[in-house]
């Protein structure tokens, strides 16, 4: 994996200088073969001292992008987090309008049973979360509004498959 990431940064870097790769193995005293497979990312074994020369030859010092990956997938984390966090405040709000059971509310919990019926006819969604849902939905809505409040473990993921996305849209 690193022997390809150095081979594409050695190639940039032999390229911008208008070497041959004959020109650079000779100067970093290393075979062309192996300085073209590195290049190619072909997988090969490299002593860190083949790298080390080819890289003084063409006054380079690399750089690992490892923290860099982390940094973006630590920034990934956070921003799915953010989201999950507005589907959940936005189905807290929704629990809040339908705990009144007004017509409103049986009006608002006949729409998402549409929604839940074109995913079972149209199977765009788990049968699981179509079972989940239906059973959700076929609760009086002060109860659906208290589940919806306090699903626990499932709530993220069926705040992300949710028949109310019309609702707030």
């Amino acid at each position: 994996m690193l022997s390809a990431e150095f081979g594409n940064v050695i190639k940039r870097e032999r390229l911008g200088r208008g070497l041959t790769q004959a020109e650079l193995a000779a100067a970093a005293k290393v075979s062309r073969t192996t300085l073209s497979r590195l290049e190619g990312g072909k997988p090969l074994p490299v002593q860190t001292d083949v790298l080390d020369r080819i890289f003084q030859a063409l006054g380079v010092k690399p750089q690992l992008a490892v923290g860099m990956e982390l940094e973006e997938r630590r920034r990934a984390r956070l921003e799915q987090r953010a989201r999950i966090d507005e589907q959940r405040t936005r189905h807290l709000r929704l629990a809040v309008r339908l705990a009144s059971g007004s017509r409103e509310a049986r009006k608002l919990i006949q729409r998402a049973r549409g929604v839940v019926d074109l995913w079972r006819e149209r199977r765009t969604c788990s049968p699981f979360y179509i079972k989940r849902w239906s059973g959700l939905l076929a609760l009086p809505p002060a109860e659906l509004a208290q589940r919806m409040a306090s699903l626990g473990e499932w709530e993220d993921a069926l705040f992300q498959n949710t028949p109310w996305s019309w609702a707030w849209s």
